[in-house]
């Protein structure tokens, strides 16, 4: 079955001719370069036009006089001079009207070619559908991962901002902070934690690492519920929690006992009857939070971005920060790079996806990390930036990575209760290392009243 498509797309050929016109014109210099960056190849119908814009663009970028014989010399090793009908077409190519603004004609070539894509994407979504080869809610996640990118096209794109702009909305947003219009970032209710980092700050990756049964998901979940709490007045950031080893009802459990202050085991078996009006209670001040779960156990990062586009869509709260659980269970999408390679590859692929998802989104991304087994031969046993398990990636994309480091109980071989947050790299701030308190049977963590060392 073929793609529907209307018998003529979205195009202005007088656009794209006048547009390559004005910038291979003598003189356009600055002014054409900067409305040649806006555009790429596939953005032109025409194959000419293609060519030419190409060829442009190349001699832009090498720093090369652009005229009607660079051109052509750039299209003859391009092998493109064909499809422009010589040097006689080119010349008449370039012979075009001449704007004085090419960035007009830019906006109208970008925005012809927005329209064109969107008509194939549509055409595609009807093929798919009719063929039935795909369930519709891998349909649905394809197609919204790919209005994703079409949205952020423009964004993208941008180029260099001045700088009294950059100063304008930095002021605003600083006022806006100042006269408690714009909380400072998400803040996780740890006081110490709070005050050293200013809360979490959008487009932010932060990596919480530890080695397993040291309580990493019970820190996460601690800072997702303190989080998504109404505090002095304003209303808690909404939330999003990813768990690719825990059901939701295992996680809920987990907010429950913490929320309502009851052994975790007595809720688990059933033995919590003294307790439920503190649960019941606990569990009507958590269906008012702005909170979401997923425990999908094989999910990629694309699937994450597309769950939180689809929650913007459909209510009126935007997630305003993520926590996956954990790194290493994320999984490469089919026929990615990182998909075909190592581990290392793909932990780095995964790594820096979810980094580019903090940016685009304007979020903070909290990502859990499994150590590597070196720690555990250390003198202490207290974990290090080189710790982070199989790709030195993680740290480079990380804007702050933390550790949960609890001693060994030689009588059981238990992890300690006290416990050291230590804040090993902060790209905008001072590193630390806060003490805490674990109490296991609700899965919480507290904060020591003793004052927090450097690291």
């Amino acid at each position: 079955m073929a793609d529907w498509l209307p018998e003529r797309l979205p195009e202005d050929i007088d656009a794209e001719r006048s547009f390559l016109a004005t910038c291979c014109a003598p003189g356009a210099g600055f002014v054409a370069s900067e409305a040649v960056f806006t555009l790429a190849e596939e953005d032109f119908v025409h194959p000419s036009h293609r060519a030419v814009f190409r060829a442009l663009k190349t001699l832009i970028e090498a720093q090369v006089e652009v005229n009607s014989l660079t051109l052509k010399d750039a299209l003859d090793q391009d092998d493109s001079l064909n499809k422009v009908g010589g040097y006689p077409g080119l010349v008449e190519l370039l012979a075009g009207e001449d704007v004085e603004r090419p960035q007009v004609l830019a906006d109208v070539i970008r925005r012809k070619a927005k329209l064109r894509r969107l008509v194939h994407l549509g055409a595609q979504l009807v093929r798919q559908a009719a063929e039935e080869d795909e369930a519709p809610e891998v349909l649905v996640d394809q197609t919204a991962q790919s209005l994703f990118h079409l949205a952020q096209g423009d964004a993208k794109a941008k180029g260099l901002i001045s700088i009294q702009a950059v100063a304008d909305d930095t002021m605003e947003r600083l006022s806006d902070r100042m006269e408690g219009r714009l909380s400072p970032g998400v803040r996780v209710g740890f006081h110490r934690f709070d005050e050293l980092t200013q809360g979490f700050q959008p487009g932010n990756l932060i990596v919480l690492a530890a080695r397993p049964g040291i309580g990493k998901t019970a820190l996460a979940l601690n800072w997702v519920l303190r989080a998504a709490q109404e505090r002095d007045g304003r209303p808690g950031h909404c939330g999003a929690f990813f768990s690719l080893e825990m059901s939701h009802e295992e996680v809920f459990m987990r907010l429950l006992a913490a929320q309502s202050q009851t052994n975790m085991k007595d809720l688990q078996s059933g033995r919590a009857s003294g307790r439920m009006s503190a649960v019941m209670k606990a569990r009507d001040e958590l269906v008012q939070m702005p909170l979401f779960i997923c425990d999908r156990a094989s999910i990629t990062v694309p699937q994450i971005q597309n769950m939180i586009v689809k929650q913007g869509s459909q209510s009126n709260r935007r997630v305003e920060f993520v926590i996956v659980d954990y790194l290493q269970l994320l999984s490469s999408p089919e026929g990615s790079r990182g998909a075909k390679q190592n581990k290392a590859v793909r932990i780095g692929e995964i790594s820096r996806g979810l980094k580019l998802m903090a940016k685009d989104f304007g979020i903070p991304v909290v990502v859990l990390s499994q150590l590597n087994r070196e720690v555990e031969h250390r003198t202490g046993g207290r974990p290090q930036l080189s710790d982070l398990r199989d790709s030195g990636a993680i740290e480079q994309d990380a804007d702050m990575v933390a550790f949960i480091h609890r001693k060994m109980m030689p009588s059981t071989e238990e992890p300690d209760p006290s416990a050291e947050l230590i804040v090993a790299k902060h790209r905008n701030g001072p590193t630390a290392i806060i003490q805490l308190h674990f109490q296991g049977e609700f899965a919480m963590y507290r904060e020591m009243v003793r004052e927090t060392a450097s690291y």
